[in-house]
């Protein structure tokens, strides 16, 4: 005969409700969010690369170049963009994501767009012809995804807890290590 096995008593099954905001399991993994804030970004700059809206706003963009003096090649986008674009995008998102407070994640986008811009020039310098028109779109777009994503779910860097688990060492046990 088989030993009675005793069920164990349900009371309530907790609902998102009852947990804690700071404890819901997917607000604590950026990259998921980045991600997928990312690869929406770097959809929508896809598709309006690929569908031509753009074009005019490149070729612009182009013809100011080379009436301030550049000698550009008129060979199109360099195969390159697509990588930088991966690597801004993807990038900018998941910095968002770990920079706690509003205005330091405004100031961040502000600055990360205004170099983008700033990059064509540059790139231009070399003889290259670069259109910052899809990247700052795409910039944009994460850049707001990432923040209003980040304004409504508390972001690890944002949780208030009890020091611990190494992230602060107390003066005393610091003293105590220097002295022995």
């Amino acid at each position: 005969m088989l030993p009675e096995r005793k069920m164990p008593r349900v009371t309530a099954i907790p609902t998102m409700a009852d947990t804690p905001k700071d404890h819901y399991s997917a607000h604590h993994h950026p990259l998921t969010v980045a991600a997928v804030v990312g690869s929406f970004a770097m959809a929508i700059g896809l598709v309006l690369r690929v569908s031509g809206l753009l074009l005019d706003a490149e070729k612009a963009l182009l013809v100011r170049y080379q009436e301030a003096g550049f000698l550009l090649e008129v060979s199109g986008q360099p195969w390159w963009a697509v990588l930088v674009l991966l690597v801004l995008i993807y990038g900018l998102t998941f910095l968002l994501l770990e920079v706690p407070g509003l205005s330091r994640r405004l100031l961040l986008a502000a600055t990360f767009l205004v170099l983008v811009a700033a990059a064509s020039p540059v790139v231009a310098l070399w003889g290259v012809f670069w259109s910052p028109v899809v990247a700052l779109l795409c910039a944009g777009w994460s850049a707001f995804c990432a923040t209003l994503w980040a304004c409504h779910h508390p972001m690890p860097c944002e949780i208030v807890g009890l020091p611990g688990d190494g992230k602060v060492i107390s003066i005393s046990k610091e003293q105590g290590r220097r002295t022995g």
